[in-house]
């Protein structure tokens, strides 16, 4: 059976080598130590030969993370890629804004290796090799307790798409406050902890 691969994007080396070492006994490991490193390798990796998670840090000297995120999710071929910010940011803000962008987790440095390792197996399990995005299960969600108006459905197939909230506010011609509105109530209704999630509701 091929390996899952972890790919890690962060300027601290130390903290790069340690997290490859933990990690590397089961998984294909990639480091990087800038983003735009990173986004060059995957724009010239295959679709089935891309990273199955990505560990991003937040702070690192040139491309941030949030602007390497930015730059994958634009990208039809990388979007889909969970993606888990790793970062020694504490501040609720910087984590507001980080699941606010989709990423699938948000943990602080430093974290233990055996929590890392439970949480990327977790991560893996939940989300599967990553894909392009998918078309939403419209059935089962017309028979939820609370139904999705039609324009909830126009975001949550959005959602489904991956697609951050900035894409669905253009894509819509709604404004961002509007956007964050339906995307709370999407996330309310189909119960999501996360807006990854929604792939729970995606046909298979």
């Amino acid at each position: 059976m091929n390996r899952k691969r972890v790919m890690i994007i962060d300027d601290d080396t130390e903290s790069l080598e340690l997290m490859k070492k933990q990690l590397e006994a089961l998984y294909e490991v990639e480091v990087y130590t800038a983003g735009a490193g990173a986004l060059a390798a995957l724009a010239g990796t295959a679709p089935d030969a891309l990273p199955d998670l990505i560990l991003l840090d937040i702070v690192m000297n040139g491309m941030d993370g949030y602007e390497v995120l930015d730059r994958l999710k634009a990208n039809d071929t990388t979007r889909a890629i969970p993606v888990v910010f790793l970062t020694g940011m504490t501040d609720e803000m910087s984590e507001i804004r980080g699941l606010e962008m989709n990423v699938v987790d948000y943990l602080k440095k430093p974290v233990a290796g055996k929590v890392l390792f439970a949480r990327i197996q977790h991560y893996l399990g939940l989300y599967g090799t990553a894909s392009t995005g998918g078309k939403l299960d419209e059935e089962r969600l017309g028979a939820l307790p609370q139904p999705l108006t039609d324009r909830e459905m126009e975001v949550a197939k959005l959602m489904g798409e991956f697609r951050s909230d900035r894409e669905i506010c253009d894509m819509l011609y709604i404004s961002m406050p509007y956007t964050k509105k339906l995307v709370a109530a999407v996330k309310e209704k189909l119960a999501l902890e996360k807006r990854g999630d929604i792939r729970r509701y995606l046909v298979t």
